[in-house]
Formats: structure tokens, sequence, C-alpha cells
């Protein structure tokens, strides 16, 4: 997709977006860089997990002002849980990114076929990643709420010969295990897992406070 207003091109290369800026935007004002980055967030922000291809190879050198816009688009990438690769063949533009540090954080390929291989790859690694991780924070807290709100209903019900302040004390132990849990979960960069963070805790907190209430 090309756009008359702001010089880049957006087009798609094996599943992957490729987002090719051209070099009249080192020339651009603040405020033309402004709405190029606010055009490319909103494309971004309807891809789920998206794959990104920054092309700078048509740069003979790279402006403090564009880097900042390119920066924008790989942190609202990396918000999303998507993954991006800087395609760059300028040693000048590499230059530039070396010196800002940015070299050491991103993956910078000559090519475009190296950058669809990292990406590919990537994304594999990111799937295992999230399998084995997924379980851990939010299976335990979703065990610890399910744990607090049977020892809540023990003490409700009285159908077990249990003292209720033995299954209060479980279900404040449980809760506040699904509090701690929960609150691990929404520092997670990966927005369901921050959701299901907040319902391991809101519940914990409205269970455990439940059982501290009947406590006291």
């Amino acid at each position: 997709m090309a756009t008359r207003e702001v010089p880049y091109h957006i087009t798609n290369v094996n599943e992957h977006l490729k987002v090719q800026l051209l070099p009249e935007l080192n020339e651009s004002a603040w405020n033309e860089l402004e709405s190029l980055g606010d055009s490319l967030l909103l494309v971004l922000k309807e891809e789920k997990s998206p794959t990104v291809i920054i092309d700078l190879s048509k740069l003979s050198y790279i402006s403090s002002s564009l880097v900042a816009v390119v920066i924008q688009v790989w942190k609202l990438v990396d918000e999303q849980g998507g993954k991006t690769a800087i395609l760059n063949q300028n040693e000048m533009v590499e230059e530039v990114l070396n010196i800002s540090g940015l070299k050491k954080v991103w993956c910078i390929v000559p090519t475009e076929e190296e950058a669809i291989k990292h990406l590919s790859q990537a994304m594999k690694q990111e799937r295992i990643d999230r399998r084995r991780t997924f379980s851990m924070p939010i299976l335990l807290g979703i065990v610890a709420v399910l744990s607090a709100v049977t020892c809540f209903t023990l003490y409700v019900s009285d159908l077990l010969n249990l003292d209720p302040k033995v299954a209060l004390a479980a279900t404040i132990a449980f809760s506040i295990a699904g509090v701690l849990l929960g609150a691990t979960a929404i520092r997670d960069r990966r927005k369901n897992l921050r959701i299901w963070g907040v319902v391991v805790l809101i519940c914990s907190l409205v269970v455990g406070g439940l059982g501290l209430f009947k406590l006291i």
C-alpha cells in the first residue's frame, strides 16, 4: 500500500508486514513524521502479534527524528507480542543505530530473506515460550482462587466437620497466593496474560476480603 501524503510503503511479504521508509522522510518536518507514526500505529494496532520488517534499505542516512518513529513502531509491535526485523544495507545508517545503542536491541539484517527467516524463527520460539510460561502464574493463580472459593464455601455451608477458623484461614491464605500470582501476570508484556492477571487479582481480593471480614 502506498500513500501520497507520506513517503512510505506498506506491503505484505510472506505474511509479514513490510514497512519501507523512503529518503524523503529524512527531510520531513516533525509534524509530518508524527503523522507518519500515527498512520503506522493505526495499521499495526489492527494486527495481532504482528511481525514487521522495517525496511531502511533506501536510506543513505537516518535522522534522529526518523529513528524516533522507528522506535515507536518497534515498541508497539513488542507490546502486542509481535516481532520486528530491521532491513538495512547502508553503513552510515547502521552507524547511527549503533551509536544510539539500538543495534544491541534490534535484529538488523542486510537482506529481506534474512529478515523473514529471523521473524519466522522468533515467532516459533515465542510460541514455544508462551506454551511454557502461560500456565505457570495464571494456572496457579486460578487454582489458588478456586481453592479459596472452595474453603469459603465449606465455611458457609458447613458441609464438613471443619473448624470455621481453619476454613477462613485457608481462604485468606489461598487468596493471598492468588493476589501475588495475579500481580505477577499483570507485569507480563502480553495483553492476554495481563487481562487474566487482573481477573485473578480481583477475584482473590474479593474472596480474601470476605474471608477476612468473617474471621474478624
